[in-house]
């Protein structure tokens, strides 16, 4: 029986764009950031800002190294900020309600790869329904805060602990095949999703 169900952020509740995010980097000077983006999954500095070993300031200084040394000393941080959202969408109002109703009966929770700069950018696309994104969750599990990243087994281990969760009785929402594998690994119950597919009709099924 399930129990408790942990969301992931990017790719699940939020859509992501990368073409745009590419894009955007473009305009202000920064010509290969597809390439960064491919290997921040493997490491890099990306990685090491979403596991909470490089702070924000250190992270701009590392994207200004790479921007057009011809332009870079006027690319404000706004401006790296900004690019950054292009690759976050807004959050459908349908996967809000369906949040809400969730609640009611499981316990819900957050756990994402993710950063300072972008957990910035998608609060607000919560409060569209003038709630704040800590009012969905029992707990938000983020991995700069946790200095620790999907798909490692201690992410996950930290989770069910600090929690108080069960893992046979935990369905876990990702739409990255290696974080699914390792939450099987673990006992979990999982959904690997498809963000072309409707939330509520895949979670459903499993429920």
């Amino acid at each position: 029986m399930i129990k408790n169900i942990v969301f992931d952020l990017g790719g699940v509740l939020v859509g992501l764009n990368r073409g745009a995010c590419e894009e955007a980097f473009r305009r202000i000077g920064f010509n290969d950031f597809g390439k960064i983006l491919n290997e921040y999954i493997q490491g890099g500095f990306f990685l090491d800002y979403e596991k909470g070993e490089i702070s924000t300031e250190e992270f701009m200084n590392i994207v200004r190294s790479y921007i057009d040394p011809q332009v870079r000393e006027s690319v404000t941080d706004r401006q790296i900020i900004d690019a950054m959202g292009a690759f976050l969408e807004d959050i459908p109002d349908y996967k809000l309600d369906y949040l809400l109703e969730l609640k009611k009966k499981y316990r819900l929770f957050m756990l994402s790869n993710t950063n300072p700069i972008a957990i910035e950018i998608v609060r607000p696309f919560f409060l569209t329904k003038g709630i704040p994104v800590e009012s969905y969750f029992e707990k938000l599990f983020l991995s700069f805060q946790m200095k620790m990243v999907k798909p490692d087994d201690e992410i996950f281990e930290s989770v069910l602990v600090s929690s108080g969760i069960i893992a046979s009785q935990t369905l876990f929402v990702d739409d990255s095949p290696m974080n699914i594998e390792t939450a099987k690994k673990l006992g979990f119950k999982t959904l690997l999703f498809n963000p072309s597919d409707y939330l509520t009709d895949e979670v459903n099924k499993i429920l």
